[in-house]
């Protein structure tokens, strides 16, 4: 069996949570402060996607730090204006959901709405299987108010007064954002106990978080010499290695990529393993420590069957490459298609462990009520859920496609995404990339794409595109995390939801005014191409339901409730369901070295030093990230504002995703 420690399971040395009292001043302060930062984390965010690819995301863990810092002055010199752990909390907590909001969301909607009608006369494909068939309360059907906004080089000032014309999309868009938002943190208040305190979900991410917040930023945790030793040792390598980037004279210490497994196996079927980098990524690995060791292992385990079905989908004649058998042509080994699979496995069996629960809420939204004025009303949380899902179906019908088309698809996202959220608070992998799945895969397996018609494929697709890119800053495992420290803390929930409300808003307004500004200042790009490539291959070719791909979703979901039979029977079973779902898409193969190494690591440290050992491993881990985020930090900042390329700690770099 793992030790592993939870993250509400605080050290002897350090302070333990007190109940938070309710104080009306102290929640207005953060919230503000939130929206006063807000903007400088959603421009890092939007300028800089690199920094916003995983779990944690470095944006908000650097300027939380940052308030840490200037609130050390505060505690000794006025102690009175100092900000508190909870204040602290819900300012992460913000920061945490707005630059999700604003990130890959944003990536999949703004540069959307000025794509089509901007580039269409370079373009036929946008003048005749998008622009007649989308609306123009979310895009802009012809160039005639952007000719302006095409060139680029205008001034803030310019910009502003060109806003008028973006303000009626921004809000349309942030409503469609905004209701998908609001029905997730529905579920995720709806379910806070079950996960939170019954199921006890470790929530691995959380543990760096609730390290730097607590005490206002004087636990011990800060005067620990194992972690600044780290801290100081990974920091001087990521400077180093960012003054080599600039100068390659100078010698660097490759801490990134080091190799790729693909270039020992030259001959086939063995050469269709796909790229398999061998990297280290200090903060990835870092962060993988705090994953329960059998939860480590099924990753890692999991990620090699994938290598091996693709050897074997190659030997029986179907080509692989870097990723085979994915999107929205089906083909062997059919990973996508097991990842949803693998997902809606999770979510019945999440929904079947919290069976007895799910009644007690029911009970308690029928009849009882919510007596704890701290927490949010399960009633107001389901009439929450069941409007946001409304009023979806209401925008669908306005926008040309069915009520129930649209119920449908949402709920297939929201399930999906629970799933996810459910498995980031149990697993807590370094990033959680699920490329190019969503809920279209499922439409085109189960349902077929004959019939449909042309109108509402576009309109299907150029709308709900955000729900199917890539998740790996989806927003509501952000939101299930920033309860869960509410929760730790003793804090009001009703404040942290209205909270996390307002920073769903204001984050995809900072995210759209941001790259609308970057547009007007750089010239803007036409990313079009990819949505328009989606509609043309399913309206092209009219295909029924199929069979080989509801095979491998059924199969696939079958194999993920017997795992879980077998475990919930067998103690130390080693192989995790969440780990075959997160291992069968791509995003593991960037950080599956540095797992393993933690997971070797891990073992010995537990086997032969036991929790003490491990204490002291958990440090030198915190070291290390918060090294390489100031250093990334740095970098970015300096990137930023000369314009330039800088060297990165990130998975992708900025000159390339390969760099």
């Amino acid at each position: 069996m793992s030790i592993h420690p939870l993250p509400n399971s605080q050290p002897d040395s350090a302070p333990q949570p007190q109940p938070q009292k309710d104080n009306p001043w102290l929640w207005f302060r953060a919230i503000l402060l939130s929206l006063l930062i807000g903007p400088v984390c959603c421009y890092w965010a939007s300028d800089q996607g690199v920094n916003r690819i995983f779990s944690l995301l470095i944006p908000p863990v650097v300027l939380t730090l940052v308030l840490v810092a200037v609130n050390i002055p505060l505690r000794l010199y006025t102690p009175r204006f100092a900000l508190r752990e909870s204040e602290l909390i819900i300012f992460y907590a913000m920061q945490t959901v707005m630059c999700a909001m604003s990130s890959e969301w944003m990536d999949t909607i703004n540069p959307y709405i000025h794509s089509y009608g901007l580039f269409a006369e370079r373009n036929s494909s946008y003048r005749t299987e998008v622009l007649p068939y989308v609306s123009e309360w979310l895009f802009f059907k012809s160039d005639a108010d952007l000719k302006d906004f095409a060139v680029g080089g205008k001034p803030v000032w310019y910009f502003w007064g060109r806003m008028y014309l973006w303000w009626p999309k921004i809000i349309a868009w942030t409503t469609i954002a905004g209701l998908v938002c609001i029905a997730m943190l529905c579920v995720n208040s709806l379910m806070r106990d079950q996960w939170t305190n019954r199921e006890k979900l470790a929530f691995p991410i959380l543990q760096l978080p609730i390290a730097i917040v607590q005490g206002g930023g004087s636990s011990p945790f800060w005067r620990n010499r194992i972690m600044w030793s780290a801290f100081g040792v990974m920091f001087a390598i990521d400077m180093l290695n960012g003054i080599s980037f600039m100068y390659p004279s100078i010698p660097r210490i490759n801490v990134r990529f080091l190799g790729d497994l693909l270039q020992w196996f030259s001959s086939p079927p063995w050469n269709q393993v796909g790229w398999t980098p061998i990297g280290i990524f200090p903060f990835m690995s870092a962060i993988g420590l705090f994953m329960p060791t059998d939860l480590l292992f099924s990753c890692i385990f999991f990620f090699f069957v994938r290598k091996l079905q693709q050897v074997g989908a190659a030997a029986l004649g179907y080509e692989q490459g870097v990723f085979g058998g994915g999107g929205l042509v089906p083909s062997p080994p059919y990973f996508s298609e097991q990842s949803w699979g693998a997902f809606i496995g999770l979510f019945l069996t999440a929904a079947w462990v919290a069976r007895g629960y799910l009644k007690e809420v029911w009970h308690e939204i029928t009849r009882t009520g919510t007596k704890d004025r701290r927490l949010v009303p399960q009633r107001l949380a389901f009439f929450g859920l069941v409007s946001s899902l409304l009023a979806l179906g209401g925008i669908g019908v306005a926008l040309g496609m069915p009520f129930f088309f649209v119920l449908i698809y949402t709920l297939l996202f929201l399930a999906f995404s629970i799933a996810m959220t459910r498995l980031r608070a149990q697993l807590g992998p370094p990033s959680h990339e699920m490329a190019f799945m969503g809920p279209t895969q499922l439409v085109l397996a189960f349902r077929g794409s004959q019939g449909m018609g042309d109108s509402l494929i576009a309109r299907m697709v150029t709308t709900f595109h955000f729900m199917n890119r890539i998740h790996r800053s989806h927003p509501m495992p952000h939101q299930l995390e920033s309860i869960k420290l509410a929760e730790l803390h003793h804090m009001n929930q009703r404040v942290m939801f209205a909270a996390l409300i307002l920073a769903t808003i204001t984050g995809s307004i900072f995210g759209h005014i941001i790259r609308i500004y970057l547009g007007y200042r750089f010239v803007p790009g036409d990313v079009g191409g990819e949505t328009t490539n989606v509609v043309r291959t399913i309206s092209d070719h009219p295909q029924p339901a199929n069979i080989a791909a509801m095979a491998a979703v059924m199969s696939s979901l079958f194999f993920v409730l017997l795992l879980d039979f077998i475990r919930f029977r067998v103690p130390g079973f080693p192989f995790h369901p969440a780990g075959y779902a997160l291992a069968m898409n791509f995003g593991v193969d960037y950080f599956w070295f540095g797992l393993l190494i933690v997971l070797c690591v891990k073992v010995f440290i537990q086997r032969y030093y036991g929790l003490k050992g491990y204490e002291k491993l958990r440090m030198v881990a915190f070291g290390i990230i918060l090294g390489e985020f100031c250093a990334e930090g740095i970098w970015a900042t300096v990137a930023m504002i000369t314009r330039t390329a800088t060297y990165s700690i990130s998975i992708n770099g900025r000159l390339g995703w390969n760099q």
